[in-house]
Formats: structure tokens, C-alpha cells, sequence
């Protein structure tokens, strides 16, 4: 065995240190692919929500923009900062946080034509963190990316609740 300074034989175990924490800025955040069907992409945006600031702060929303459609971007500004004072906005903090949620329908595949991708709605009931709010219900409309580099990705369209969708079509 090994001698101490006294000259005296040690057992002790060398103690390792812990390794060092993950830094929440390097972890990846689920990220559009060809593989990921319509209602899977408002699967991860929601579970993405409900944890919102795990493992960073905002991840919930960087996961529903990266998801989020071009055209989608623009009409929120376009830009990340953008996205997140948009979602600062009551109806979609509603998702954020939320205690749960569920899905209630899949719509069919709408075929794509020439001037737009396939199309696909996914409808779910949210249960808001605070009580004092009624569940909503959110229509997620989702796209077919046409062009590259996305090209073939479910991404999302538009995310309304569903009084506002019924508002629409007076």
C-alpha cells in the first residue's frame, strides 16, 4: 500500500470530484426533421411549454419557434426576441406553464398543391398553471415546408384558440 507522510500505510480512497454541471446553454433542443409527424411536432412544442425554463430559460418557446413556419416568424416580427414578446401575450400564456394539456383531434392530411405544402390541424384542450382561468382550446394548424433547407418538415402555421377560429369564419 501507499505511505502517508507519517510513513504509515493508507487505505483511504482517493475521492474523484463530481463532474461539473451541464451547462444548460449546451443542451439541444428538439429541432425540425423529415422523421416527425404533424401532431408530434405540437407534442413537443407543448411538453416544451409546459417546462418553459428547463433546461434554460425560454427553452419551451426556442423549441415552438424552430418549429414555427416562415411565414409564421414574419408575422410575429421574425426574429427569437420578437417571438418571446409575442408569446408574452394572455392567450399564449395560457400554453406556457401550463398544468396540462391533451390532444382532442387530428385532422386529416389536406394535400399539398403548387403554391403550398400538406396541411394538417391538431386540436387540444389546455389547462392553465393559474385556476383562476377555464381550460382553452387551441387549433394548431401545421404545413409541409416546401423549400429548402426545411424542406419536408411539419412546421407550424398558426396556433389560435379555438373562440378565435370560430370568430374568423363570421
Amino acid at each position: 500500500g501507499s505511505k502517508d507522510s507519517t510513513g504509515v500505510g493508507s487505505t483511504a480512497a482517493v475521492a474523484t470530484a463530481p463532474p461539473p454541471p451541464m451547462n444548460p446553454n449546451c443542451i439541444e433542443l428538439p429541432e425540425p426533421n423529415v422523421d416527425l409527424e404533424a401532431e408530434e411536432v405540437v407534442s413537443l412544442c407543448m411538453d416544451s411549454l409546459m417546462s418553459n425554463n428547463d433546461p434554460r430559460t425560454n427553452a419551451g418557446l426556442e423549441v415552438c419557434y424552430n418549429f414555427s413556419s416562415d411565414a409564421c416568424r414574419a408575422a410575429i416580427g421574425g426574429s427569437f426576441e420578437g417571438f418571446c414578446q409575442f408569446a408574452n401575450s394572455p392567450v399564449f400564456q395560457y400554453m406556457v406553464e401550463c398544468t396540462k394539456w391533451e390532444n382532442l383531434s387530428i385532422g386529416p392530411e389536406i394535400a399539398g398543391t403548387n403554391t403550398r405544402g400538406a396541411m394538417k390541424t391538431v386540436l387540444i384542450k389546455v389547462v392553465p398553471r393559474e385556476k383562476r382561468f377555464k381550460d382553452r382550446t387551441f387549433l394548431w394548424t401545421l404545413m409541409k415546408e416546401r423549400r429548402p433547407p426545411r424542406q419536408g418538415f411539419w412546421l407550424v402555421h398558426e396556433c389560435i384558440t379555438v373562440d378565435d377560429a370560430f370568430a374568423m369564419t363570421e
